[in-house]
């Protein structure tokens, strides 16, 4: 086992990399397989070939890439951290979809004349890179955040948010988009709009008033929630199927209120806003909200070994030690900002 001690502002973190498990393998070939029959049907495509003959060429075309591709992302050593400690390299897994999208939206940008046929077949071909490349980028992001974090918690807890999360916010904007579109379709003189009017108007009221609201907290209600994790190098959002990690540089205070644990957050090192911060629910984590309080401090300030108030850090959650394992790997890409935004 390898360590490869990564720098992020003034604190070090440990990364355990690990041969790439059979799971990755596996999501890299496809992906590879994918983007790469992709190209190739829109140069087939393009150059006139016959259905047939693509219907007859594309899955082999598929088949060889993705054992390539499996055979490769065994062989390279580290490759899923690499990709998923970089927001860069993660974003660069959508430039196969991205093209081939640009493809199909050529005729309404250039005067271009593509066959429908072409745009059917990269257009699918698109769609289904772009699948391939989220499930890449939330493979690597995962196993680089578990990579970061192999040792076990100093405290974790259920995540239920204070207040109104942004994607619930994002959802009230769809909600009022759609309501606004069904209004101006309404006033065009076409009577369907008024049901998307209502239609928007009834989401929002069921999903704002009544049990299981945003406003009232049930945890039973939940089912699998998202969980938070505090460990030595920085708090982990774990969900069923996503990871996403948040280093405690970027934590600038952890304050309890009477409602709330609030962990004031700031994003690329300047920016804070109440909107960035992680704020739980004091209800859910209740009676322990001091002692999770005090135990997030240990671990962020392992430095001092004093809590806010001054009291030694001893008892509660407790801290694991750190790693003693000696650098044997210096990469230029340490510097690579270590949260992985969703």
């Amino acid at each position: 086992m390898e360590y490869l001690l990564v720098t992020a502002h003034e604190r070090r973190a440990t990364l355990e990399i690990s041969d790439p498990d059979i799971s990755f393998q596996a999501g890299f070939g496809f992906y590879l397989g994918v983007a790469v029959t992709g190209i190739a049907a829109a140069v087939g495509t393009a150059a006139g070939a016959a259905t047939a003959t693509l219907l007859g060429i594309l899955p082999s075309v598929v088949t060889c890439v993705a054992i390539l591709g499996h055979i490769l992302a065994k062989r390279a050593y580290g490759l899923p951290e690499r990709i998923g400690r970089s927001r860069w390299r993660r974003l660069a897994c959508y430039l196969p979809a991205v093209a081939l999208t640009a493809l199909v939206a050529a005729p309404a940008v250039v005067a271009v004349d593509l066959s429908a046929r072409f745009q059917l077949v990269v257009g699918v071909f698109a769609l289904l890179t772009a699948v391939s490349a989220y499930g890449l980028d939330r493979m690597s992001r995962n196993r680089y955040v578990a990579a970061l974090t192999p040792e076990e918690s100093a405290a974790n807890w259920e995540y239920h948010p204070a207040g109104i999360s942004p994607g619930e916010c994002i959802f009230v904007a769809i909600m009022g988009l759609v309501v606004v579109f069904g209004l101006i379709s309404a006033a065009a003189g076409n009577g369907q709009g008024l049901i998307w009017a209502f239609y928007g108007i009834l989401i929002f009221l069921t999903s704002h008033r009544g049990p299981g609201s945003w406003n009232e907290l049930d945890p039973g209600d939940r089912w699998n929630p998202p969980e938070l994790r505090a460990h030595e190098a920085g708090l982990v959002h774990k969900r069923p199927f996503a990871r996403k990690f948040i280093p405690w540089n970027a934590i600038t205070d952890v304050r309890l209120t009477d409602d709330e644990l609030v962990l004031e957050r700031r994003w690329f090192g300047r920016f804070t806003s109440r909107w960035l911060d992680v704020r739980c629910d004091r209800e859910a984590i209740e009676p322990d909200a001091e002692s999770l309080r005090d135990a997030l401090d240990r671990v962020r300030r392992p430095e001092t070994n004093q809590l806010r108030d001054g009291r030694a850090a001893d008892g509660g959650a407790s801290v694991p030690e750190r790693s003693t394992a000696t650098e044997t790997t210096a990469d230029p890409d340490a510097a690579a900002e270590l949260e992985t935004p969703e």
